[in-house]
């Protein structure tokens, strides 16, 4: 155990600033494509192996450990799901390169794991270039579309990418109705909410207390603008 601790240790120190900000020219490129004015390109340098779309930094995987979590916003919420029951359903909306479905397809084998992602290209390049070869249950479609009919859902993980600021609908009362209509009783909603302004974090906290009816408390990960957001539905409240 300690031993893989501290094989995690070394590759998380790998990706610091230096890497983060150069990932778009460092290593092989080994796919690029453009798409509607956005380019996708897969970059790897062993063992690493990472997603960016127009030169932002998505995802990065261990080509002989794709089911670990490297970057530091998924180790926070690797933690958090590590101290709740094991979900038999899981509704993940967004992909990217597939860290979050491949963790939770590794950890939890028995669970029904749904990933939602708008974009097709992403999709085809996370069954050639990340994927752990379990591909059922992964959906090219929009998340509200998908909310609108999901329904006993466990756990629901909330991870979309925008390169210039967070979605719009990220801010509409209706979506995170949708959620919570989603979810089962004591079902658990978490964020991956990247915030340049602390004026988006107070709007998303009022509106999860408008729905949910409980004050969260956003976790801010160091050096990061990702916070990570936790809510629990509950009816008896």
């Amino acid at each position: 155990m300690m031993e893989k601790i501290n094989y995690i240790n070394s590759l998380t120190g790998l990706l610091g600033d230096q890497f983060i900000e150069n990932s778009h020219s460092i290593g092989q490129l080994i796919y690029w494509h453009k798409c509607s004015g956005d380019h996708i390109q897969v970059r790897e340098h062993e063992p690493l192996r990472w997603l960016l779309i127009n030169d932002t930094l998505q995802s990065v995987i261990d080509l002989n450990n794709p089911d670990l979590l490297l970057f530091p916003h998924l180790l926070c919420l690797g933690k958090h799901w590590q101290a709740l029951k094991p979900p038999q359903k899981v509704l993940e909306l967004g992909l990217g390169g597939g860290a979050i479905r491949n963790y939770l397809q590794y950890k939890y084998p028995k669970a029904q794991i749904t990933s939602v992602e708008k974009n097709a290209d992403i999709i085809d390049c996370y069954t050639q270039f990340f994927s752990s070869n379990k591909n059922e249950q992964l959906l090219c479609a929009d998340a509200q579309q998908i909310l609108k009919s999901a329904q006993n859902i466990d756990w629901i993980i909330l991870d979309l990418f925008s390169q210039i600021d967070a979605p719009r609908f990220l801010f509409e009362e209706a979506f995170y109705k949708k959620i919570y209509s989603a979810l089962n009783n004591n079902g658990v909603l978490f964020i991956n909410f990247l915030s340049q302004h602390e004026s988006q974090l107070k709007q998303l906290q009022q509106l999860l207390l408008d729905v949910f009816g409980c004050n969260v408390s956003p976790q801010k990960i160091t050096g990061y603008v990702n916070h990570i957001v936790v809510v629990t539905k509950n009816l008896n409240r």
